[in-house]
């Protein structure tokens, strides 16, 4: 059976299916930091290559950080686009509303 979920002030029927890719997300992000610990980290953290006149130690530590932060940008973005079209459609039918009943939104305007 379908439960209705208040999501601000619009209720909707369906639930988000953003649980799986926030799953994901947090496993990305735990794989990056247990990158920059032991058992994983000793086997880049030395001084030789030098890469940008920089120990390879620490150009991994930058690489690590881009990544991360390449990620949740990515996330921010992905979430984003889909308020945003959750918004539109919302919008769209409120237009739509108002097209249909011209009397119900020249009531709301003198208001």
């Amino acid at each position: 059976m379908n439960s209705k979920k208040q999501l601000g002030l619009v209720y909707s029927v369906k639930e988000p299916k953003k649980k799986s890719v926030i799953q994901w997300f947090v496993v990305f992000l735990v794989l990056i930091q247990l990158s920059l610990i032991w058992p994983i980290y000793p086997l880049v953290g030395s001084i030789e290559p030098v890469v940008f006149g920089m120990p390879f130690s620490i150009v991994w530590v930058l690489f690590c950080l881009s990544l991360s932060f390449s990620g949740l940008l990515a996330f921010f973005i992905w979430e984003n686009q889909k308020y945003e079209s959750t918004d539109d459609a919302i919008l769209s039918k409120s237009l739509a509303n108002e097209q249909a009943n011209p009397k119900l939104s020249s009531r709301s305007q003198d208001s």
